[in-house]
């Protein structure tokens, strides 16, 4: 990787707020974001076209041969995303692509096809990333590594709140149980587990304002 490029790999449980806050990050720092989710909520959608169900333990792997995948960074801190030219942000954020999304990210052979384009992605742009095991797996020499963490309930909140302002009519005790038992997953996956590297800063973000927690990530960025 050249020298003046520089990757910051944020990870954290579901909700913590490391998406938005990347995002907003980026633009102010001239980073390029990417979400390394909405990759697997990508393919998610793909397979869940392509198949009508998935279940857990398939081997996906040789249903990717061809696929095209790309993210588009704008410079309002929105990230576009694409399977084959089609744009699927929307429809990759819905209950049902959350509820699946496990079953394809255990795939061994789906993680390296997404790491794989993750790091190629990185060869050419100074970047900033979130998912949950950026700093441990995808980029265990980034430059920085930050793992952003809050409590379940205000993590159910701010999950609440985001389907709520994307017209969703959703329950919150419901989103609570299902952060819940994406944590136990998520922190249990035998590849790509969620784990806390253990050169990376961990903020707490459960009193902090979203602004505080950008500006905290700007000040341990704009030194590298």
């Amino acid at each position: 990787m050249d020298k003046h490029l520089t990757v910051v790999a944020v990870d954290g449980p579901a909700g913590s707020g490391k998406s938005s806050v990347s995002r907003e990050v980026a633009v102010a720092l001239g980073l390029k974001y990417i979400d390394s989710g909405a990759i697997y909520r990508a393919i998610t959608w793909f397979l869940i076209r392509r198949h009508g169900a998935i279940t857990k333990g398939q081997d996906f792997s040789g249903d990717l041969n061809g696929v095209v995948i790309t993210q588009e960074f704008n410079n309002d801190g929105s990230c576009n995303t694409f399977v084959d030219n089609t744009d699927v942000s929307v429809d990759i954020r819905t209950e049902t692509i959350a509820k699946n999304i496990g079953k394809v990210s255990d795939d061994p052979g789906v993680r390296e096809f997404v790491n794989g384009l993750l790091r190629e992605w990185a060869r050419n742009s100074s970047i900033i990333m979130d998912g949950r095991d950026i700093g441990t797996v995808v980029f265990p020499d980034a430059d920085l590594k930050v793992y952003l963490d809050a409590s379940v309930d205000v993590r159910a909140e701010r999950r609440y709140n985001e389907y709520r302002e994307s017209g969703k009519n959703v329950d919150l005790n419901s989103i609570k149980n299902q952060i819940i038992q994406r944590d136990v997953e998520d922190t249990s996956r035998p590849f790509g587990a969620l784990k806390t590297a253990e050169d990376a800063v961990v903020i707490d973000t459960s009193s902090m304002s979203k602004e505080d927690v950008i500006q905290a990530l700007i000040n341990l960025i704009a030194p590298l």
